[in-house]
């Protein structure tokens, strides 16, 4: 709920090393990391498929992956978003699975999931090791048999409209990125057009279109696979040839849209769009192609304004000038290369000018002043240990070996883009600034709410983008319509299972209390620390919620003698990151770098929690950017809705509280020093320790970092609060948004009780995945939003289970009615030994995923210590071969999931719903977004 309010601080800039010792502040910068290349074979199949294949025997799951060379560019003219279209329609019916991949994705307990950029769309489906034939038998059902028919076809493209509106229509500033970058970054490019396609030309769009649309671009030599994971490579190479291999290759041409455009000279945009709560600004230019050796520049030049709080932008102005609550930058992944922008959200109280002038300040510097050495080193490293992280697993090392591959076919280009960073000169990086970022190439957006529109202005009003695109012709082959069940043809079922071995866990506890946690988890280089803290949100004092977050926060600014610059540059120089937050349960700092680096690293995650400096000239800019945070969220639906809902479910007990500007306005620098001094120390704290360093080696790294650490106290029993009131619906007012915002809140056991194994399966078969029940009649039946599901919270002293959608607003009742009828579905349909089985599969696969990371495992049993949970948690979560008995999972959904006990918060343009609502559940609240009752 208050990740709201989390402070990440990716760092990136200079300085050499700050400690409180003396000798340390001396210390020289971090040589530049290694990453270690990409290893992988290739073969080209005799229809085209090209398939990559990169071998990972630590792991106990395989990742498909497919890129097809048909992205926003190739939709047909008046067809905007019709690859985003498609890809949805690839997780449909095929001639053989009348229940659709998704239905048998999930059966094989997989995860999947694709995206549509400019010049590709990119599938990837994660099973376990032991399914890979069936995955593979799978892509090539979708590729050869995939059924198109006017069922799938309405119900995706509502879907596909629910995502815009999701995306663009309801997110503040969602329309820079989705609509007025491309209408204005490109003239006569096919990237001009709407990201996503606009809701006239879904609602244009016919089957015959769609049908010709995948027998021009879904065909084996338009598509590059990367198989990635645990395989045996003989095995692979006999099955792709029997399922992708055999897939007809057509005779016929691609159809492509070559148009590379017109120069875009130096422009102004006035912008308006509706619940903007603070301007915006943004600079926008055409960046290099993929391939272009300047494309490295642009990388760094993207780390240097903006990779966390040591960044340029954020230092100069968010922290030092406020005039800016955020910045955000855009480098997308294009063939030509997308616009490369950056884009200031105001702080509250300042004008667009201000900010303006002070970005503009920031280009021309970097194009009129070289870097330092020691700053383009950190940038570097920086970049090098983001690096690292994604090539951690086999999905990630799949995702940079294919995007290469699809964008300029080189599988290599991702090696060859670090090789070209890790060359950059400060000489380099300031022609490329000078080239790319002129003044006279760039677009201006000046981003305000609607009711700032000038009467008659429509100088924002995207150019006629209909008529781009490629004449895609007619199919000429008969549609595919689902076979007969007897004439259906079987998917291969499992080989022998891969089996899941979960990190050993060592703990100890050093001689002034500090609880040591180590699990060694990865081959990669990399270690993840975490701090954890107990107390956390439901520790803020009465009237004073958000002190938890400020506190955080504000500790990053300043500690152990550096500042905020040389905390944040000196973990950028050794290629790591470091953040702070306030949970429900505790306060969590965080540091990931190269297990090399890690020591240094560590040294700096104890400043900040055992010397913190809470710096009285920074105290104000936090709160500030804190409450700007609460002002962006409250224009959200779904965040208004998860902000309502604490207060409707614990009422005035801490976990009811949540942060305000009154509330934050109550916190003083002097109360959270002296909470500091009182209660964060070693006797209420757990260091936890995953990556790569063996349990010896982070013990002692444990003892060097943390061995001093002195003061504070035993944890004491905080009256946080359970469930205590009786179940409400509360509607909160937000006049003029596009969707609601729709939350169903259950009491339920946590995890330190007997039936939270059975409650996690009737979660994940309430809403996990594309296969959950509320996925499948919200989204597939109906096509009423774009993502629907369910998730378990379980905090010390409370757990709840949460099911979560947004619709457009006109079907905010009917969905609220579905929500509690899939909830009843459990006393209609139990959950028998085969769906929880298969659910069990599908939780184990999705925590291996998240846990083979070490920042990953260490976030998760960060988890478990916030919430006192046993850590025999993780392996008993991890296994899959013995889940709860059917009525043990009967019974634990009796205790606890009954829809006449649900907590409904609804979030939107309420006069389109309350009144049908309100026949409803007659004692149904109205409020405003700040809490207070309407009539």
């Amino acid at each position: 709920m208050r990740r709201l309010l989390t402070v990440l601080l990716l760092a990136a800039s200079p300085l050499p090393f700050a400690s409180a010792a003396a000798a340390e502040s001396e210390a020289a910068a971090p040589s530049l990391l290694d990453v270690p290349r990409l290893d992988f074979t290739k073969r080209v199949l005799a229809n085209g498929a090209t398939v990559y294949a990169i071998r990972d025997t630590g792991t106990a799951t395989v990742s498909v992956n497919i890129w097809y060379d048909v992205g926003q560019r190739d939709d047909p003219p008046a067809r905007g978003g019709f690859a985003h279209l498609f890809e949805h329609l690839m997780f449909k019916t095929t001639r053989n699975l009348p229940g659709g991949v998704l239905e048998a994705v999930n059966a094989m307990g997989g995860n999947a999931n694709a995206s549509t950029l400019f010049d590709y769309t990119d599938y990837y489906i994660t099973v376990p090791a032991n399914q890979l034939e069936g995955m593979l038998w799978l892509e090539g059902e979708r590729l050869r048999n995939l059924v198109i028919d006017e069922k799938s076809f309405h119900s995706e493209r509502n879907v596909v409209k629910e995502e815009l509106r999701q995306r663009v229509l309801s997110q503040p500033y969602g329309r820079i990125l989705y609509t007025l970058l491309p209408a204005f970054a490109f003239d006569g490019h096919p990237y001009a057009r709407p990201i996503g396609g606009t809701i006239a030309d879904l609602d244009q769009a016919q089957l015959a279109d769609v049908q010709a649309f995948h027998e021009a671009y879904y065909r084996p030599d338009n598509a590059v696979f990367v198989v990635s994971g645990n395989f045996d490579p003989a095995q692979l190479d006999g099955w792709a040839d029997r399922y992708i291999g055999s897939a007809p290759r057509p005779d016929r041409a691609i159809p492509r849209d070559v148009a590379k455009g017109r120069p875009v000279t130096a422009r102004t945009i006035d912008a308006y769009a509706p619940n903007v709560p603070l301007p915006a600004v943004a600079f926008a230019w055409r960046a290099p192609f993929a391939a272009d050796a300047d494309a490295a520049g642009i990388d760094l030049i993207e780390a240097v304004l903006t990779r966390g709080a040591a960044s340029r932008l954020r230092r100069h102005l968010v922290d030092e000038k406020g005039v800016a609550s955020a910045v955000t930058s855009y480098n997308l992944p294009a063939r030509d290369g997308h616009a490369f922008a950056l884009v200031v959200t105001l702080a509250k109280g300042r004008e667009i000018a201000d900010a303006e002038a002070a970005l503009g300040a920031e280009i021309a510097r970097l194009r009129d002043t070289p870097l330092t050495a020691a700053e383009l080193d950190a940038v570097k490293n920086g970049l090098f240990g983001d690096a690292l992280a994604r090539r951690e697993t086999a999905r990630g090392r799949a995702y940079e070996l294919g995007g290469g591959a699809a964008l300029t076919g080189d599988p290599g280009l991702a090696d060859a883009r670090l090789d070209a960073i890790r060359r950059m000169t400060p000489a380099d990086v300031q022609r490329v600034a000078k080239t790319w970022l002129d003044d006279g190439k760039r677009v201006t957006l000046r981003y305000r709410d609607e009711s700032q529109r000038p009467a008659g202005y429509t100088g924002d009003t995207s150019p006629d983008v209909s008529k781009m695109g490629p004449a895609v012709p007619p199919a000429n082959q008969p549609p595919m319509v689902i076979a007969s069940e007897g004439a259906r043809e079987v998917r291969p079922g499992p080989a022998e299972a891969v089996p899941s071995v979960p990190p050993t866990l060592t703990e100890r506890r050093l001689a002034n209390g500090l609880r040591v946690v180590v699990a060694q988890s990865s081959k990669v280089p990399l270690a993840s620390v975490r701090l954890v803290i107990d107390g956390g949100d439901a520790a803020d004092p009465a009237g004073q919620a958000g002190r938890g977050d400020i506190a955080a926060a504000l500790a990053l600014k300043g500690a152990g003698g550096r500042r905020a610059e040389g905390i944040a540059s000196d973990i950028a120089a050794l290629g790591g990151t470091i953040g702070a937050s306030s949970d429900a349960d505790a306060t969590v700092f965080s540091v990931n770098a190269p297990a090399s680096n890690i020591e240094p690293a560590a040294r700096i995650l104890a400043d900040v929690a055992m010397r913190p400096d809470f710096p009285a000239d920074a105290f104000e800019a936090v709160r500030s950017q804190q409450a700007s945070a609460i002002a962006v969220a409250a224009k959200q639906p779904m965040q208004t809705a998860m902000r309502a809902l604490p207060a409707a479910i614990f009422g005035k007990a801490p976990y009811g509280a949540i942060p305000t500007t009154a509330s934050l306005g109550a916190v003083t620098r002097d109360g959270i020093a002296a909470a500091q001094r009182e209660n964060w120390g070693p006797k209420a704290a757990t260091l936890i320790v995953t990556g790569a360093l063996t349990p010896d080696e982070a013990i002692a790294l444990a003892e060097r970092s943390f061995g001093a650490w002195k003061g504070g106290k035993a944890p004491a029993s905080i009256p946080r609060g359970a469930v205590s009131v009786s179940p409400r619906v509360v509607a909160v007012d937000m006049p003029g948004v596009a969707q609601a915002a729709i939350i169903a809140a259950l009491p339920t056991a946590g995890r330190r009780d007997a039936d939270w194994p059975s409650l996690r399966i009737a979660n994940a078969v309430l809403g996990g995945g594309f296969q959950g029940w509320l996925t499948q009649e919200i989204r597939v039946k109906r096509g009423l939003t774009y993502g629907a599901g369910s998730l378990l919270d379980s905090r010390r002293d409370a757990a709840y289970l949460m099911a979560v959608t947004q619709t457009k607003t006109a079907s905010a009742n009917e969905v609220v009615g579905l929500i509690l009828d899939q909830i009843g579905r459990f006393g209609r349909e139990p959950v028998d030994g085969a769906r929880a089985g298969e659910r069990s599969v599908y939780l184990a696969n999705g925590l291996s995923g998240q846990t083979e990371r070490a920042a990953g495992l260490a976030d998760y049993l960060a988890t478990l210590v916030s919430s006192a949970a046993p850590l025999d948690a993780l392996p008993a979560e991890l296994a899959s071969s013995a889940p709860p008995s059917p009525e043990r999972i009967a019974a634990a959904i009796a205790a606890h999931l009954r829809a006449d006990q649900a907590t409904i918060v609804v979030a939107g343009d309420s006069k389109q719903w309350v009144g049908a609502l309100r026949e409803r559940f007659p004692a149904l609240a109205l409020i405003d977004i700040d809490g207070k009752p309407l009539p």
